[in-house]
């Protein structure tokens, strides 16, 4: 019997060992998902680069910039990912089997597979390869993207995985939430001496300025634009609200309370407004799916509403005018009626204003420059010089908002013309007789017209994205598999000036859509994006089902149903912001924590 005793002792005691040992070994397996959840976005470190763009007309011929928050970030999530992807294959190797899979997954594969050979096949590949100016999000960034979906849905095994996740994303909302606080309060701690030491390496230390233009007081975080706070908000503060309204623990509540309350203070301090459309209908996908919880923690969400109303209300009273101008201009649908509408540079340059086009041409005559200027029916535009401004005054009440000058420009003879106060620069002095546009960056370009769909006459809507997504879908129809991984900047017609002027982007690059499901159209291509959007409908489909009448009595079914609502809001927040290494890499691993979750649920069906 003693014998007995001992061996059931030790074999108990060499299982427990056994035990312990998976828990460690399970916790390490998690380590990439944290530094992914928790760390990365905090990164942000001084990059000089080369942008590799100066030999294009639209960009300046210094193509040296300085990245401050995504450069780093696409670095240490290569990396990571890239221990993901051996710890899959170490994992396979070391149990001699097949690894898990679900059906799910496929369209993910897809999706992977068609953002790889589009970037492959494209023309602009090196930069697909290595990401590029104001993105840095390249194909290795999307192929870590269905990495970390993978491996989430292959090694989180039990709640213990989910809570040792939670403690450190609580954390890292926290810290930001903090950073937030200090950016809205005008005492920004990025711009603090500790944080420069920090950021800066040592050669530009005293030299750069790291205060950035985003608006007095405007949050930004660590996030590069004040708009990704709201995207960030958008994806975490439904998730926190979901986890709140099923919790027990009086301790855990009120740290999720005050995580809420810090994301919600960055996002009313970020000023950012389509974020506020995603959050409504992440409040009613909670108050269908958690509606046997309400009148349990009504105290809990008089409090959180009491307090939120309370900071908007402060805040609109403050801000009225500010506020309600905000408004009108994300929901303006006015027909807008500029009064340049088209300028063409060919032969003779074309200008149509209000309507009528005007005619003009340049050249050389015995006694100097010759100007002739018609209107559209060939009929001359008489015109008198300003011997005093050297300008010449157009004689025709049509074309009464235009005057025209000589200039010169790097010793190049070029024509000035002034359109509602406007300068505009032309030459066809440069060998070939036709006219050309002096840029902002300073180089003779081409105008040309882009096409054009939706939002047509309607491009200030939604803050002038109605320009970009008009002049983005057209791109749709010649990109079935795409331009490749960060290659919209190529893609996007940027010799469309007189369209980017009426539309409030004069001088300035369009870098991206402003629209995730555009931008996954037109870079790697429509198939890769239908792929994309059949992932998510089956796991928004699964969610569904296993949710609609749960009872969230555990906590897998709690994080499941929370971060199905956070990515809801997350994808609806895509229709007016972009894919970005700042958010996406979270957006990512969350919805593979929930396809692990729904996986091990759905046997059951019952939470």
């Amino acid at each position: 019997m003693k014998a007995n005793s001992t061996s059931k002792n030790k074999s108990s005691s060499h299982s427990q060992k056994a035990s312990n040992y998976s828990a460690k070994n399970s916790k390490l397996y998690m380590l990439p998902i944290i530094f992914i959840t928790a760390i990365l976005p905090l990164i942000i470190r001084v990059h000089e680069y080369d942008t590799g763009l100066a030999g294009y007309k639209w960009f300046s011929q210094d193509g040296l910039k300085t990245d401050v928050f995504l450069f780093y970030k696409q670095v240490f999530y290569i990396i990571v990912c890239s221990i993901m992807l051996l710890l899959i294959i170490y994992n396979a190797y070391k149990d001699k089997k097949k690894l898990t899979f679900s059906f799910t997954l496929l369209p993910l594969l897809l999706y992977g597979l068609f953002a790889l050979l589009s970037t492959i096949f494209s023309k602009y590949t090196p930069f697909g390869f290595t990401g590029i100016y104001e993105q840095f999000e390249s194909i290795f960034v999307i192929l870590g993207y269905c990495i970390s979906v993978y491996y989430a849905f292959l090694f989180i095994k039990t709640e213990d995985n989910l809570r040792f996740i939670f403690k450190y994303l609580l954390i890292s909302i926290i810290i930001l939430s903090l950073l937030g606080l200090s950016q809205i309060l005008g005492h920004d701690f990025i711009g603090s001496d500790l944080a420069k030491n920090l950021i800066l390496p040592s050669k530009l230390l005293g030299k750069l300025d790291l205060s950035f233009n985003f608006g007095l007081h405007r949050v930004y975080l660590t996030l590069y634009n004040p708009n990704y706070v709201g995207v960030y908000v958008s994806l975490l503060a439904p998730i926190l609200v979901g986890m709140l309204l099923a919790e027990k623990s009086r301790n855990k509540i009120i740290l999720y309370i005050t995580a809420l309350i810090g994301l919600l203070i960055s996002l009313l301090g970020s000023q950012s407004k389509t974020s506020v459309i995603s959050l409504f209908f992440a409040a009613v996908l909670i108050l269908i799916l958690f509606r046997k919880y309400i009148f349990r923690k009504s105290k809990i969400l008089i409090s959180i509403y009491g307090i939120v109303v309370t900071v908007i209300l402060v805040l609109f009273v403050l801000n009225f005018t500010k506020i309600t101008n905000t408004v009108n201009t994300l929901f303006n649908m006015t027909k807008e009626n500029p009064t340049l509408t088209d300028i063409k540079t060919g032969d003779d340059l074309v200008i149509t204003y209000k309507g009528n086009d005007i005619k003009i041409n340049l050249s050389m005559a015995n006694d100097g420059m010759s100007i002739l200027m018609k209107d559209g029916l060939d009929k001359i535009i008489p015109y008198t010089m300003d011997n005093g401004t050297g300008e010449f005054l157009i004689n025709d009440e049509r074309f009464s908002g235009l005057k025209a000058a000589l200039t010169l420009y790097n010793q190049i003879l070029c024509l000035k013309v002034n359109i509602d106060n406007k300068d505009w620069i032309f030459s066809n002095q440069l060998g070939d007789n036709s006219f050309y546009y002096l840029n902002v960056s300073g180089k003779f370009d081409k105008i040309k017209k882009a096409e054009s769909a939706l939002f047509t006459g309607h491009e200030m809507f939604a803050s002038s994205r109605g320009y970009i997504w008009s002049r983005t879908i057209p791109l749709l129809k010649d990109n079935i598999f795409g331009t490749g991984a960060d290659t919209f900047v190529f893609a996007f017609p940027q010799q469309d000036y007189v369209n980017l002027y009426n539309a409030g982007f004069d001088g300035q690059l369009i870098t991206r859509p402003h629209n995730m499901y555009l931008q996954m159209g037109v870079q790697t291509g429509v198939v890769s994006l239908i792929a994309f959007l059949l992932f998510y409908f089956i796991y928004f489909v699964s969610s569904i089902k296993l949710y609609i009448n749960g009872t969230f009595n555990n906590f897998y079914s709690q994080v499941g149903v929370s971060i199905f609502i956070g990515t809801v809001a997350y994808m609806i927040s895509g229709i007016t912001n972009d894919s970005t290494i700042t958010v996406a890499p979270l957006f990512w691993a969350l919805i593979g924590i929930g396809l692990a979750i729904n996986y091990k649920l759905k046997p059951n069906q019952k939470q």
